[in-house]
C-alpha cells in the first residue's frame, strides 16, 4: 500500500473516532439536561407545593440554598433559617366583623355569633414551566394557582407566577432566588394608604 493511502486511511479512521467521541459526548450532555430538567420540575411542582400545603416549613425552607432568597413584593427573606422562622411564626387571627355581637335592631338581645366556618383547605397547582439550564445554574418561570375548598365549595383563591434562579448544590437542584408575583397582593399594596402587608404563607 502506498504511503499516501496509509496516511489517508489513518486520517479517515481518526476522523471517525473523533466523530464517535463527539457524538457520545453530545448524547451524555443531552441526557444530563433531561435529568436536570426532570429534577427541577420535581422541585417546582412536587417538593415545593407539597411542603407549602402541609405547612412543613422546615421542608419548605430546604427547597432553597443555604443563602437562598424568597421575594414577596418588596420583601426579601434571605437564608433557609430566616425563611423557616418567618413562616413558623403564629399567624395573627382575623378581626371579628364589627356587627358581630352588636345589639340587634329595636334593642333586642344580640344574635348569637354564627358558627365559625371550617378552615379552608388549600392546594397549590403549578403549571406552564419555562426552564433554561446552563450547567449547574438555571432560570425558570411558572404559573401558580391556589385552589381553596371550604364548606363544600371550591374556588380559585389566588393566581400569579414565579420568577426563579436555581442552582445545583451537591447534585440537588434548589432555589437560589424565588420571586412570588401575586397581582392581587401587589394591587392592594399599591392602593393609597394601604398598610404594609404582614408576612403570610403565600405560594
Amino acid at each position: 500500500m502506498k504511503k499516501s493511502n496509509v496516511v489517508l486511511c489513518l486520517a479517515l479512521a481518526g476522523g471517525l473516532v473523533a466523530s464517535a467521541a463527539q457524538a457520545k459526548e453530545s448524547v451524555q450532555q443531552r441526557m444530563q439536561k433531561i435529568e436536570d430538567r426532570l429534577a427541577i420540575e420535581h422541585l417546582m411542582v412536587g417538593e415545593y407545593p407539597k411542603a407549602l400545603d402541609s405547612a412543613n416549613w422546615k421542608d419548605y425552607a430546604a427547597t432553597f440554598t443555604e443563602d437562598g432568597e424568597l421575594q414577596q413584593g418588596t420583601q426579601i427573606t434571605k437564608g433557609r433559617k430566616a425563611i423557616e422562622e418567618q413562616f413558623s411564626r403564629p399567624r395573627t387571627p382575623r378581626p371579628r366583623p364589627a356587627t358581630e355581637g352588636a345589639p340587634a335592631a329595636g334593642g333586642a338581645a344580640p344574635a348569637a355569633p354564627a358558627t365559625p366556618a371550617a378552615r379552608p383547605v388549600s392546594k397549590h397547582v403549578v403549571t406552564n414551566l419555562n426552564i433554561t439550564i446552563n450547567g449547574d445554574t438555571a432560570t425558570g418561570t411558572a404559573y401558580w394557582q391556589t385552589v381553596s375548598t371550604r364548606d363544600g365549595k371550591t374556588t380559585i383563591a389566588g393566581a400569579g407566577h414565579y420568577n426563579d434562579v436555581l442552582k445545583k448544590v451537591n447534585g440537588k437542584w434548589l432555589f437560589q432566588h424565588r420571586e412570588i408575583v401575586n397581582p392581587l397582593r401587589d394591587a392592594r399594596a399599591a392602593a393609597p394608604g394601604a398598610a404594609p402587608a404582614a408576612p403570610t404563607a403565600t405560594p
